[in-house]
């Protein structure tokens, strides 16, 4: 490992366009966001690993109430996508209207792409495949 996988390093990955994940060196699941212990079996040791940018729907909610720092952009959609690498990561959903959530099918492939927020930082983002 050329550099320690921590959550800092996670943000940091995610704020230069380089959305990477962690794989336990004992079972080779991968896990995101970053954990201390593999979810799977246990084991602590974990490298980087790139993971593909697809996945799918598998949950969402329309943001119209936020903390302060993300309060000039409600409403925004925040979902749970599960990777193709069997992982589930939270993050924006884009390409919908947040205002008419009934047009979101749970299930659609997305594909991983970033967006910038009204702060600045980039914020994982998923769209339709």
């Amino acid at each position: 490992m050329s550099e320690r996988p921590t959550v800092e390093a996670y943000k940091k990955n995610i704020q230069e366009g380089k959305f990477r994940a962690l794989k336990c060196s004992s079972c080779g699941a991968v896990i995101t966001p970053p954990l201390g212990t593999c979810y799977n079996c246990g084991g602590n040791k974990m490298e980087w690993t790139n993971v593909s940018g697809k996945g799918k729907l598998v949950s969402f909610t329309v943001i119209h109430v936020a903390p302060d720092e993300f309060a000039p952009e409600v409403p925004y959609i925040v979902a749970i996508v599960e990777l193709a690498e069997k992982s589930r990561v939270t993050a924006r959903l884009a390409g919908f209207d947040p205002l008419k959530p009934e047009a979101i099918k749970i299930g659609i492939p997305l594909v991983l792409g970033y967006e910038k927020g009204k702060s600045g930082k980039n914020y994982l983002s998923f769209r339709p495949a």
